[in-house]
């Protein structure tokens, strides 16, 4: 992925420390004055995320992680993000900058970053919490009925953009999800495969390689995606259901998106019925075929080789370390199932 001049010169990853240098110095690009708009650490995942409490109500000010996208990559989430606001879709509204762009560029003189912000929702919660004890209990089969109609929605605004408008952003093919230049990392470098799962691995590949060559990228299947659609990026906001976190963002197959919303289930007792209505759902708003259904199992294992490729690329972490040890195994079984159910 190309990278601009001005994110590579970033030499230095974020801390809980320079990031709140660095949010102090953002706050005025977006009108705001740091001795008048408290910030509150909130986290530090890809993003470095900060709730600053302005005199106009308070704000998610985001940090973006240096040398991982670009100015530009991150303004085309804002753009994507407008649009889908435009028409409607329940997303979080952006705070434009003093000049009236949706991105600020800022440097402590030896880390540079690219941040933008969100007004923030007032007493809103995630839909659930893929890793805090206890935080997916409480979803039922109607919240992910709910979900598939929102992701319905979302790409019947994609397939209205065909041929429109595009967006500066690698896309999710099959190269980007699970190949070896893959946009997270390669799938097969990841620790903790031997030879036998390492060989499993790249013989699947090669099969949803091949199978998605022949199901093709027409509109009606393939467009701007969210890439991340957990239930952790939709927030209960009273009665409404808001998505968030576009960040990775691109083109990519529909399915790609149900296949993340399911993908946290696999191995949840109630898995088979929030599939059913994750899938009821979306039907109710736009048309699934029943070709597109019979590949979604093809997206479920794509979908965990982005999640090992990931891990490969961030060994140091807490969460690579649980991916190697629990996510990997998962993996290579649906790889196993996946070749023997297509075999027969």
């Amino acid at each position: 992925m190309q990278r601009t001049a001005a994110t590579r010169k970033a030499t230095m990853a974020l801390n809980e420390a320079n990031s709140l240098v660095l949010a102090k110095l953002a706050l005025p690009q977006f009108g705001f004055d740091p001795e008048t708009a408290p910030l509150t650490f909130i986290k530090m995942r890809e993003n470095t995320v900060f709730r600053a409490d302005t005199p106009e109500g308070p704000i998610a000010l985001r940090l973006h992680r240096p040398g991982y996208r670009s100015q530009e990559e991150i303004a085309a989430e804002s753009g994507f993000i407008e649009v889908l606001a435009e028409r409607g879709f329940p997303v979080v509204r952006l705070v434009p900058t003093v000049s009236g762009d949706y991105t600020a560029v800022v440097s402590d003189g030896e880390t540079e970053v690219v941040v933008d912000a969100q007004r923030w929702l007032e007493g809103s919660r995630q839909l659930g919490d893929i890793e805090a004890e206890g935080g997916i209990a409480q979803l039922e089969e109607a919240h992910f009925a709910t979900v598939g109609t929102i992701a319905a929605r979302m790409h019947h605004v994609a397939e209205e953009l065909a041929g429109e408008r595009s967006f500066p952003r690698e896309p999710w093919d099959a190269e980007g999800m699970i190949g070896e230049r893959a946009l997270w990392g390669d799938a097969l470098t990841v620790p903790g495969l031997d030879d036998d799962s390492r060989g499993q691995l790249a013989r699947t590949r090669a099969h949803i390689m091949a199978t998605l060559a022949e199901f093709g990228t027409a509109p009606a299947v393939y467009g701007t995606i969210h890439a991340d659609f957990t239930v952790e990026n939709v927030l209960v906001s009273g009665d409404d259901l808001v998505v968030i976190d576009f960040d990775d963002f691109g083109d990519g197959w529909y399915l790609f998106d149900l296949a993340t919303v399911l993908f946290w289930f696999l191995e949840h007792p109630e898995y088979e019925s929030f599939r059913t209505a994750l899938l009821r759902g979306y039907r109710s708003e736009r048309a699934l075929s029943t070709e597109e259904e019979r590949l979604l199992d093809h997206f479920l294992v794509a979908r965990g080789y982005t999640y090992l490729g990931w891990a490969a690329t961030r060994t140091e972490t807490e969460t690579a370390q649980f991916v190697i040890d629990e996510i990997v195994p998962l993996v290579v079984k649906l790889a196993r199932e996946l070749e023997a159910a297509t075999a027969e």
